[in-house]
């Protein structure tokens, strides 16, 4: 895939995808974009502007696969929606990331799915989970970080985000792709992965290495978070689900000390059985 950095946006634009393209649709200039599809694909997508905007609902992106020989899929860009902070209330303490280049960001995630999609039954198993699904838009967005900035720095942002969504509610804990980012960005330098001209090859020395988080383990995690970081904890409970604690302690690790400090950070796991 040629790595063409898509500045944001003020057109539509088309980007390959495998041995087809994708295009990106800013949300103002929906009707010009599926003026151009042919009838087979806009029979595949939504039926009218309304159902678009109800379906991409607050967020600042979607993606659309569609079943054609020459297009993977619709990407809808909604810039108004994209966030420039994140929030997380930890012990009554409210904590900001600033988020930087976020738009871009989540537009390398939704070509991440494509990619991934036309993977399938190849590289990749021919069926997939929403989880795997999104764990592993995140790991093209890791590669297409290493080979686009020749640094982790926007990488981790992405692991601080999923992590800082995940505790703020369980909804996201779809996307909560931490476990399997930190296998990739602790166990390759940011070189070696940009070393990689195609996603495809990365893929295939990581994928086959990588160690998966099952259904009832996400289940765990998702009620181990609500549990201590909840509005609605009225008790606390040590023991709940004790064998998970140091577990989760290490994947929150790199972002309680982004945001508390080391030193705090080490407190709080520790007083809190995670570490």
């Amino acid at each position: 895939m040629s790595l063409i950095t898509l500045t944001l946006m003020t057109s539509l634009s088309w980007v390959p995808i495998a041995d087809k393209q994708a295009l990106i649709c800013p949300l103002a200039e929906l009707k010009e974009c599926l003026e151009i599809l042919p009838a087979s694909v806009r029979l595949q997508l939504p039926s009218t502007p309304a159902q678009f905007k109800h379906d991409l609902g607050l967020r600042s992106a979607m993606v659309m696969p569609v079943a054609d020989s020459h297009l993977s899929g619709l990407i809808l860009i909604n810039e108004r929606e994209t966030p420039e902070v994140q929030f997380a209330n930890i012990d009554r303490v409210t904590y900001q990331l600033d988020l930087q280049e976020q738009a871009q960001l989540t537009l390398w995630h939704e070509l991440g799915h494509l990619e991934n999609l036309a993977l399938q039954g190849s590289l990749l198993p021919e069926n997939l989970t929403t989880y795997q699904h999104e764990w592993l838009a995140d790991i093209y967005l890791i590669w297409r970080i290493a080979r686009e900035k020749g640094s982790y720095h926007l990488a981790w942002q992405q692991y601080h985000r999923r992590n800082l969504a995940a505790l703020t509610n369980p909804k996201h804990m779809s996307h909560w792709s931490a476990p399997v980012m930190m296998q990739m960005l602790n166990g390759y330098e940011v070189l070696q992965v940009a070393h990689y001209n195609q996603y495809r090859d990365f893929l295939a020395d990581f994928y086959p290495t990588v160690t998966q988080i099952d259904p009832r383990t996400l289940g765990e995690y998702s009620s181990l978070m609500q549990r201590t970081f909840g509005g609605s904890v009225l008790q606390p409970l040590p023991e709940y689900l004790f064998w998970r604690k140091a577990e989760l302690g290490h994947y929150l690790k790199p972002t309680f000390d982004l945001l508390m400090g080391r030193e705090k950070s080490h407190d709080w796991l520790l007083q809190n059985a995670m570490l």
